[in-house]
């Protein structure tokens, strides 16, 4: 929430006064890296209990890599890049091994609601971390200065930020414990878990549907992926919102998401799958399609505690409705071909926002004749390029839909 959403791209573009294709064009960049090498490392999983040792390594990494942003010098831009694309391959990385552990602690139908009730307990973790960085950031503490004045503004965010990523982690290596029968008992190399993957995909027809929700999957995490790094910079530049405002929305946002994911994961218990998913999409749909329009300051808080119900949603149904085409001692392999989709989109998405916002500018060529043609000026014409990006994301949704539909159908049981 903070690195992603709020501050980091926000630092590089508004303080900075670098293009923001800076940030499209590293977090691409750990999103390939991450859909080249994951799905591997999710294989080599399943043949051993050390998803929590791949998941703890991602995850130290991950706070490193972004603790020392700040101590970087800003004008090595492309070194400020490197450590941020580390710190968000490590995170997305960390994830293929966090997922794949949902089975260790729950089963059966129950993983729906355990799936909801994690992540519910993400966005409690992001409201938290919103609310014990911001003094970092203001350098106010209840309307009163505090000591590190001096060193507020975004970029202070990062470290405090990491730090309380490793605290808030901890807990999951203390207690959770890989269950052993979900384990393959034979050894296997790195090379060997590439043809396991390769070998998946041919497969997938033996799973009826997985081959298909994965590339459904493959268009909606194209648009939420973006929506998540661009929300901070659409509402600053689009919205108006202030450092202030721009947290409540993210925290009343974020406090939805987290209510969604735990009504959700207790109404998908009874329900099928394939119908909440469909829902949430469609959901999905109608929100961005307004967003392209509305401008009221009511109506948009309004559609960010939509936009936070889809997102704890979408993340609560798509874990558990993989888990249940595919064989439970091969969950790892999955996972990375889960993470191999979602992650080739956030390759795509973040470029294809970045491209339409640096074409579609008033000030360029493009954009300079398309305003002119829709008569556009002022404010009007320099919040066109966001819009547009909007409609992108809006069509890919309607393309992972239209996949999406002629999924096998599963029932919930009990």
């Amino acid at each position: 929430m903070n690195i992603l959403s709020l501050y980091f791209k926000r630092w590089v573009v508004e303080d900075l006064q670098r293009d923001g294709l800076y940030y499209d064009l590293a977090y691409a960049g750990a999103m390939l890296l991450t859909a080249l090498l994951m799905p591997a490392l999710g294989a080599l999983s399943d043949h051993t209990r050390k998803k929590r040792l791949f998941l703890f390594l991602c995850t130290v990494s991950c706070c490193v890599a972004i603790g020392i942003v700040p101590i970087l010098p800003e004008s090595l831009i492309v070194i400020v890049m490197l450590a941020f694309a580390i710190a968000t391959f490590c995170y997305e990385g960390g994830m293929v091994f966090y997922n794949a552990l949902l089975y260790s602690v729950s089963e059966g139908n129950e993983a729906r609601y355990v799936s909801g009730f994690g992540v519910a307990l993400g966005y409690l973790g992001s409201i938290a971390g919103m609310i014990l960085v911001l003094p970092w950031v203001t350098g106010e503490l209840f309307g009163l200065d505090i000591p590190w004045h001096d060193a507020g503004g975004k970029d202070a965010s990062f470290l405090p930020s990491a730090v309380l990523f490793m605290l808030f982690a901890i807990p999951v290596f203390v207690w959770v414990r890989e269950r052993p029968e979900l384990v393959k008992n034979r050894g296997i190399r790195f090379r060997k878990a590439y043809a396991e993957v390769w070998e998946g995909i041919k497969d997938t027809r033996r799973y009826p549907g997985v081959l298909r929700f994965l590339v459904a999957d493959y268009f909606f995490e194209d648009a939420v992926a973006t929506v998540i790094l661009n929300i901070g910079i659409f509402s600053s530049l689009v919205i108006g919102f202030s450092d202030a405002e721009l947290t409540v929305f993210l925290i009343i946002s974020t406090t939805f998401a987290m209510v969604g994911s735990m009504v959700i994961g207790r109404i998908s218990r009874r329900v099928s799958l394939k119908k909440v998913m469909t829902t949430i999409i469609w959901g999905w749909v109608i929100t961005l399609l307004l967003f392209m329009f509305i401008e009221n300051t009511v109506l948009i808080y309004f559609l960010g505690c939509l936009i936070g119900i889809l997102l704890g949603g979408l993340w609560t149904v798509s874990r558990p409705l993989l888990g249940e085409m595919v064989p439970q001692d091969e969950l790892g392999r999955f996972f990375g071909l889960y993470s191999l989709s979602g992650r080739a989109a956030a390759v795509i998405g973040p470029i294809m926002w970045g491209s339409i916002v640096y074409l579609f500018n008033p000030a360029r060529p493009v954009g300079e004749a398309v305003t002119e043609l829709l008569g556009m000026t002022g404010p009007a014409a320099d919040k066109l390029p966001y819009r547009l990006a909007v409609l992108s994301l809006l069509i890919m949704m309607v393309i992972g839909l239209v996949i999406f539909r002629k999924l096998p159908e599963r029932k919930a049981e009990g």
